[in-house]
């Protein structure tokens, strides 16, 4: 074990600012069902919930993930992906500054990996990073902690959980991170509704813009 640190962060709505693909595909998908529009401040608090907490406030039926509609959504998704998203305020400053204090990091999201690698790629992050874990590559996604441990031993190196930061903009981020006994840094900024107030989270930190974690670890 040695004193080699890596910080962990979610995707959407923490690293990447994805709501706006994700508004522009369910208005299409919302066009050629000839139904009214719903606004993008009503979208963009449910993109931490995926594509049922989109279609929660779009459509007044139960979504299943099994329907026609969910599997339309995702090819339009994919095919408008990487068009309106990007990256939070000091991300890539961020990133830098990790590099050159010899900290890794990685990325652990729910997001399946027919999503997250292009955008990825898009943004050359593909390559700087020292581990990546997507909903898809495992059983049990966030809150569990399965993700976060998985990125761990997909590293290929031996961290002190001390040593090991997770930063998300949801509570299911929080709660995988304390789970996996993984220090926990929590967005103000990103997705959620506005009675969800992260300071309730019980996360170790709290931070408003990115680069605040530069002087945490």
């Amino acid at each position: 074990m040695t004193n080699k640190k890596i910080v962990l962060f979610d995707l959407d709505g923490t690293l990447i600012d994805t709501a706006p693909d994700m508004y522009l595909a369910l208005s299409i998908l919302l066009s050629e069902e000839k139904m009214e529009m719903v606004p993008y401040d009503k979208v963009r608090p449910q993109v931490s919930n995926g594509v049922l907490g989109i279609f929660s406030v779009a459509f007044s039926d139960d979504p299943v993930t099994e329907s026609d509609r969910y599997e339309r959504y995702l090819d339009i998704y994919e095919s408008v992906l990487g068009q309106e998203c990007k990256l939070f305020s000091n991300a890539n400053n961020l990133l830098d500054s990790l590099d050159l204090k010899d900290i890794d990091f990685g990325i652990v999201t729910n997001k399946s990996s027919r999503f997250t690698m292009p955008l990825l790629r898009q943004y050359n992050l593909l390559d700087r990073m020292q581990t990546l874990v997507c909903g898809d590559q495992v059983k049990q996604r966030k809150p569990n902690p399965e993700p976060l441990i998985k990125a761990l031993e997909n590293s290929g190196k031996s961290y002190d959980r001390n040593n090991v930061y997770y930063v998300g903009d949801a509570q299911k981020d929080i709660d995988a991170a304390r789970a996996a006994h993984f220090r926990s840094i929590a967005c103000t900024y990103g997705y959620r509704v506005a009675d969800d107030n992260p300071a309730s989270w019980e996360a170790e930190f709290l931070i408003d813009d990115l680069i605040e974690v530069n002087g945490i670890v």
